[in-house]
């Protein structure tokens, strides 16, 4: 019997989506193979898999059957953060392109189906500054384009996709006639081929007897997980097994079924999917920490997720990363420096918006329900962690929180948070600088909305019992009769031209027409929290602009290597890139420092693979600088023939409403060239420049620093791609040091020199020469072993005392440039008038 699909409902686009995911994921490798545009680092495959995998782990969660618009919400969402590298931002654009052509349908025709491919292109070529033909790009244009032009059978989606398969495949065969970098390796586009691979795992899905089951089973999990959960919410006390534990295993090379036997003696309701690189497992247990011991010994284990299924009865909330027994699988590199957020909340909702916000633990009892010292000892003793800020978020229950956390054998914090939302703003920012979130508290106002009890006289104010009332702070500042009048008043004071953000805890006594009084405010962020705290009708917190803020924010990536010691008191916000080691990535600077990169670097001798921010990393960033109050932003990144970073910031300002006010400089540069830009950009900033002032003077800078480093091992650069193998072997024997350069964004080679000294000496020619001309700023660098910094540190002393320089500092190269240079030392230099 012939099978026909006529329309695509959700449920049949989410099977698609699943299998296009495990379809390139079987392929990744292949992938990798082909990459060798725009940069030759191997990573596509990996990339674009990793992205779809995060689409992946969000639909193997539904529990029930959703709408199209819901479904093109998970899978918009989840494919922007796991976006990863060129190819996967790509990617990215293109499913949310063909989301959005169809997330309003109840039901997919063919025709639907082929308006949407349009905009999978056009969102596509839009990720991308300048598109290159003979890319992943004219892949996607091409199966636009015949899609539109379709003539076949509109009746049968197999056909349909079949088609496109075959069109992608053609497309993808053409690449190396438009590109001749793919012709001179005698690849195709491996963008392009995760394209073809994604569309024949669509066609898998319906065609592919072993993929069919599999999706099968995935759906018959669904319904499984749905009813346990139904059941849960009405006898939760009969659950038999707690946690609902998900992982990966980086492998699928052993026998399924003795694992499966193996763990389906610790829990129940378990699937386990495989494919040859990968194995899914979910399962219920009441021992997740035994399950993932017996799973480690099959392979390395990769998003892991465990969740509580009965539903906290008790006063405390706790994050399920702080449950004992089972946070060394979900807390990565947790050090003395890690801190964990405990508050008080009023209620309930309360409680989840702080748990939702990063809060470790949440006690219940704020005003009227006070928690005792005891009460609050016991939630300390329930969070792992032993470095612990502790919020009570009310003036009446600071004075107990501070004996608990004198009390604890725990290194306990006490911020005296004296209303709700005060803590909320403290737990929110939690990945802020922390002093610089306590000091930001003096210029917020905190508000507090409640209904006098009794007549009294605070100051001038007379009050009668029943009126509504506002402190201010903690201070009686107004009162009137009518919510929404007093609503008004404290609107018009309190909200002013400094104000950039308000959250409104709305109460269980709130008023509507007090409430579209926050609602309607006008230029100004708002958070609206629905509480339903007893007592209080509204908890305000209007966050304020720091006055010595400036109006232009500078953003740089970690390419940079620039420091707080060089940043100082300058306004610089630094997005990592990301550094893959082994079998983990982590974010350059902040899971792993330079001083460890090295260390692994030279003794593991493994070849690191580096992986640009997300769009959805930018897309926070530049959200959260709005927030604080910049008016304008100004985007300096790594030289855009070197990374594709600039192009996931792009994405970003087009995903935001502020994007007008973001400039995406591309430096030409790196490391300590690129670094001197940010510096520079900031200190005008500081200065009140205007947007084009500031660009102007990076435009000049560009056009006279120079960066000049030496290779002291060029096996790196060979791994790499960036020379070839005769070249390293030769250079090593005969102790040649190539002298880098960046040209025009680019590396080149200045020249060579024979041995370190020699190397050395060539670079001080190069400054004696450009200081003969005028004086110039210098700037040296180095990376890897004692050796590169003596050599940096010889250029300096070498230079210090000669009047026509201006030394301004070393930096240390961190691990984005060291992946590909290894060993290195070198400088930049310009001119000091410019």
């Amino acid at each position: 019997m012939k099978l026909e699909i006529k329309v695509l409902n959700a449920m049949r686009l989410t099977k698609l989506l699943i299998a296009a995911s495990r379809w390139l994921s079987k392929y990744a490798d292949i992938l990798n193979d082909l990459n060798v545009y725009p940069v030759p680092d191997g990573d596509t495959g990996t990339n674009m898999s990793m992205t779809l995998q995060a689409v992946e782990n969000e639909l193997v969660k539904l529990d029930h059957e959703p709408s199209m618009n819901e479904l093109a919400d998970i899978v918009s969402e989840a494919v922007l953060l796991g976006a990863r590298g060129n190819s996967g931002t790509i990617l990215s654009q293109i499913i949310q392109g063909f989301l959005l052509g169809v997330r309003d349908k109840d039901e997919i025709t063919v025709d639907d189906a082929a308006r949407a491919f349009v905009l999978a292109k056009e969102r596509a070529y839009q990720a991308v500054a300048q598109p290159v033909e003979g890319t992943m790009l004219t892949v996607i244009r091409r199966v636009s384009e015949e899609a539109i032009q379709y003539k076949g059978n509109k009746d049968d989606f197999i056909l349909f996709l079949v088609h496109l398969k075959n069109v992608a495949k053609a497309a993808v065969d053409e690449t190396p006639n438009l590109l001749p970098k793919l012709k001179e390796a005698g690849v195709v586009d491996a963008g392009g081929k995760g394209i073809f691979y994604v569309l024949e795992g669509f066609e898998k899905s319906v065609t592919d007897p072993e993929m069919l089951k599999d999706l099968q089973r995935i759906v018959e999990s669904q319904a499984t997980r749905k009813e346990r959960m139904e059941y849960s919410q009405t006898e939760e006390e009969d659950i038999k097994f707690r946690y609902c534990t998900e992982f990966i295993i980086e492998s699928g090379n052993f026998d399924l079924n003795e694992y499966k036997k193996e763990i389906l003696k610790l829990g129940d309701s378990m699937v386990c999917a495989q494919t040859s690189r990968k194995t899914k497992t979910h399962i219920h247990t009441n021992h997740p920490g035994e399950v993932l011991e017996i799973a480690v010994k099959y392979g390395q284990l990769n998003n892991i997720k465990i969740e509580n299924m009965v539903y906290q009865h008790k006063n405390l909330l706790v994050n399920e990363k702080e449950i004992k027994n089972i946070d060394r699988f979900l807390i990565k590199n947790e050090n003395s420096d890690t801190k964990a957020y405990f508050v008080i909340a009023d209620n309930e909702e309360l409680g989840s918006y702080f748990i939702k916000a990063g809060a470790s633990g949440v006690l219940l009892g704020g005003q009227t329900k006070n928690p005792s010292v005891s009460d609050i000892e016991e939630g300390l003793k329930q969070i792992t962690c032993n470095r612990i800020i502790l919020l009570p978020n009310n003036k009446n229950i600071i004075s107990t929180a501070k004996i608990a956390a004198q009390r604890s054998n725990k290194e306990v914090l006490v911020v005296e948070t004296k209303s709700m939302l005060e803590g909320y703003y403290v737990v929110k920012n939690r990945n802020e600088k922390f002093e610089t979130v306590l000091e930001n508290l003096k210029y917020n106002t905190s508000i507090e909305i409640t209904k006098a009890v009794r007549d009294t006289k605070v100051d001038d104010i007379v009050i009668k019992s029943g009126e509504f009332i506002a402190l201010i702070n903690g201070n009686i500042k107004a009162k009137d009769s009518s919510l929404k009048t007093l609503m008004k008043a404290i609107v018009d004071k309190y909200i002013t031209d400094k104000s950039i953000n308000v959250v409104a805890a709305i109460g269980k006594d709130a008023d509507d027409g007090a409430t579209s009084l926050v609602r309607g405010l006008h230029n100004i962020l708002k958070e609206e929290l629905l509480t339903g705290q007893d007592n209080y009708p509204y908890y305000l917190y209007i966050e304020n602009r720091d006055p010595s803020l400036p109006d232009i924010a500078i953003v740089t990536d970690s390419t940079s290597d620039l420091t707080e010691e060089f940043i100082g008191d300058l306004n610089i916000s630094i997005i990592p890139l990301k550094i893959k080691l082994g079998d983990n990535y982590y974010k350059e600077g902040v899971e792993l420092d330079k001083k460890e990169f090295w260390k692994r670097l030279l003794n593991e001798r493994v070849l690191p693979k580096t992986s640009q921010p997300s769009p959805a990393e930018f897309k926070a960033l530049y959200e959260k600088l709005f927030k604080q109050g910049y008016k304008k932003i100004i985007s300096i990144h790594i030289s855009s023939k070197l990374s594709g970073t600039q192009q996931a910031a792009r994405v970003a300002k087009g995903m935001i409403p502020q994007g007008d006010n973001i400039t995406i400089v591309d430096s030409k540069q790196v490391t300590m060239a690129l670094g001197y830009q940010a510096l520079e950009a900031a200190r005008m900033a500081k200065e009140k420049a205007t947007v084009d002032e500031i660009l102007n003077r990076i435009y000049q800078i560009q056009d006279k620093i120079r960066l000049y480093f030496v290779v002291n091992e060029l096996e790196y650069l060979e791994k790499g791609g960036r020379i070839g193998r005769a070249s390293s072997v030769i250079g090593g024997f005969l102790k040649v040091k190539p002298i880098i350069k960046m040209d025009d964004g680019e590396l080149a080679v200045q020249g060579k020199a024979i041995g370190e000294s020699g190397a050395a000496s060539y670079l001080e020619r190069l400054i004696r020469n450009a200081s003969k001309k005028s004086s110039i700023i210098l700037y040296t660098g180095w990376g890897g072993t004692p050796k590169e910094l003596a050599s940096a540190d010889e250029m300096r002393n070498q230079n210090i005392g000669n009047s026509r320089v201006d030394y301004r500092g070393r930096f240390e190269i961190g691990a984005t440039i060291g992946s590909h240079s290894g060993p290195v030392f070198g400088m930049a230099i310009l001119p000091k008038i410019i």
